[in-house]
């Protein structure tokens, strides 16, 4: 595996109610090789967006990190202060957002919000050199120059997508992350935004950290695939590993449980629902809804396998019968 841009190391990251702490992402250790993609999948609740919200420092309150390290090029970015952070957003690590309607300013012009980013960090000395580089920005994703003066509601969803995108890469960061991306786009935009990102990564040699609750996607575009479930990472490894060959059984059935496109194939759901992160259960997160648990599940956590090529496992069946 080549050298990591990103180490997550025993990430917690709690959301403090009145009831108790929601563990939302709970002891999570994950590794993303440069210049490689990762896509992070698990069902909804599962913790992979707020994963990403910790690596850009932005959990809202009454979120925090409750503790964990997220080292990016060789930086603790929970070390960091607000000051310091700020300059590693859109400079060094860029994220797309889910919602591009709740992300961008209904009043003001696009070609004024992805100009903050270059006013934001020095690079523009004015709001009109700003709005210059904006309009270049708009053209490295496919749109004209001129559409700086558009407002986001003169513009499809795949345009806005798009809009969100020349503002995470403005700057040419390492970095990209994107939260659910596709989300609310037809197949045929949502491809084509997947092909925007893959091109972008290529020529500006990002690491991209996708997060999805679609493993038929990921496994599409992805050089390596992590699964969440309940907060915790459950299975990681090369995306042709994971998907033809799933050591754990949540994702075993997230795989049988995405369609192909003939419609050939027998859908089969996971039974129950994921568990409250305030009360999780004992053991394993999983065991209420496994066909494999047994009482070791139900009493003992297991404890993340390594494998060879780069794999990992929390399971305590994952290798029976192998």
């Amino acid at each position: 595996m080549a050298e990591p841009i990103l180490s997550i190391e025993d990430l917690r990251v709690y959301y403090d109610t009145l009831l108790g702490p929601v563990r939302a992402v709970d002891g999570v250790t994950l590794e993303v090789p440069r210049g490689e993609w990762v896509s992070i999948v698990g069902e909804s609740g599962s913790g992979k967006s707020t994963l990403a919200y910790a690596i850009m420092r932005l959990i809202p309150p009454p979120g925090r990190i409750a503790g964990g390290r997220i080292v990016f090029e060789g930086t603790d970015l929970t070390s960091l202060s607000g000051e310091e952070m700020r300059r590693v957003r859109g400079r060094r690590i860029g994220m797309v957002f889910q919602d591009p309607m709740a992300s961008l300013d209904p009043v003001r012009r696009v070609g004024d919000q992805i100009g903050d980013v270059y006013l934001e960090h020095g690079v523009a000395s004015d709001r009109r050199e700003a709005r210059r580089l904006a309009g270049e920005a708009l053209e490295m994703v496919g749109l004209p120059a001129s559409w700086v003066d558009r407002y986001p509601h003169q513009l499809s969803g795949g345009q806005r997508q798009r809009v969100l995108i020349a503002a995470a890469v403005a700057l040419k960061p390492s970095l990209l992350i994107a939260d659910e991306p596709t989300t609310a786009l037809d197949v045929i935009v949502q491809d084509k935004i997947m092909d925007l990102i893959e091109d972008l990564k290529r020529e500006l040699r990002m690491t991209v950290v996708l997060i999805t609750h679609d493993i038929a996607l990921a496994a599409e575009r992805s050089t390596r695939i992590a699964v969440m479930y309940a907060g915790k990472l459950v299975e990681y490894g090369p995306v042709d590993a994971v998907v033809e060959d799933p050591l754990h059984p949540y994702t075993r059935g997230l795989i049988e449980s995405a369609p192909d496109l003939w419609g050939e194939k027998r859908l089969r759901g996971i039974p129950g629902y994921p568990p409250d992160l305030r009360r999780p259960p004992s053991g394993c997160r999983f065991h209420p809804r496994c066909p494999l648990a047994v009482e070791r599940c139900r009493s003992e956590e297991p404890r993340p396998l390594r494998l060879e090529g780069g794999r990992l496992v929390a399971c305590h069946r994952a290798l029976e019968g192998r």
